[in-house]
Parts: structure tokens; sequence; C-alpha cells
């Protein structure tokens, strides 16, 4: 039997999951970072794993000779791969890519909505390994990645 003048332990709060950070975010309950407004990108499915967006490249990512630079790729497909990983760990736990590895299929044109899609492959306790796409509306593919994050323990 506790004595009065006993305090019971503080109970910890759940922790929220990046799923459900994603799922907020895509449901509009919370702001999108930063980085997908610079690059359009816009959630449309979030699964243990898995996640889905649109990318809408414009003006603003053009190379010199009037194309969509590769580099507007690349980031869509790290962060859909980033955010595959998110998905399946704890919302305050930091990670960040350590190798990006890009197949450029064809050009992306500005002002069109592409898919890109990211599945987590394998997660032990320091890194993730994902693999990324870029298709068209009609399906074809655009650009593939793979990617390793370092999962860094809090």
């Amino acid at each position: 039997m506790k004595d009065a003048t006993e305090k019971s332990p503080p109970t910890e709060a759940p922790a929220i999951s990046g799923l459900q950070v994603l799922q907020a975010m895509q449901a509009g309950r919370i702001e999108r970072s930063s980085i997908a407004h610079t690059m359009p990108m816009q959630l449309t499915s979030v699964q243990p794993g898995e996640v889905c967006m649109t990318v809408t490249p414009d003006a603003r990512h053009l190379n010199p000779a009037g194309m969509v630079h590769g580099g507007f790729a690349a980031t869509c497909l790290d962060g859909a791969a980033a955010l595959a990983l998110f998905s399946a760990l704890d919302a305050g736990t930091p990670y960040s890519t350590v190798d990006l590895n890009v197949k450029y299929v064809r050009p992306l044109v500005a002002g069109i909505g592409y898919v890109a899609t990211a599945r987590l492959l394998e997660k032990t306790r320091s890194m993730g390994v994902c693999n990324a796409e870029i298709r068209g509306q009609d399906g074809k593919l655009h650009a593939l990645a793979s990617a390793t994050l370092m999962i860094k323990p809090a």
C-alpha cells in the first residue's frame, strides 16, 4: 500500500509513429515539409513501408536547356524512399540518406503530374533499404532509384 506522500511514477505518452504523422499529413491535418513545397510532392497513399505521391515539376525545376533537371527526379525519389522508411519508424527517430542510386529512363515534362512510389525492402536497427520509382499517368517508367538510409538511434 502506498503512503499518501508517495508519488506515482509518471506515465509515458505512447510514441506517435511515422505512419501516423504521414497519415495526418496526407489528410491535411498537419503541414507538409518545406521540401514538399519546393519540389511539389503530395502524398496520395501511405501504408506501413510504402508511400505513393504525386510529383509535379514546374518552371522552377528547368535546367538551362529548358528540360526538367534530373535533380528534381532524384529529390522526389529520395523523398519517397525516406518517407517509406519513416512510415516504419517512431516519429522521433532520426534518419538520413547515405546512398541514392538513380536511373533516368525518360525525361520529365514541366506542368505534368507523375506518380512516385517507394517501398521499404529491408529495415535493421541501423539502416533501411528502399526502392522508389516515378511513373507517368500512362504507367511508363521515367526514373527509378535504390536508397540506403541510416537510422540514428535516439
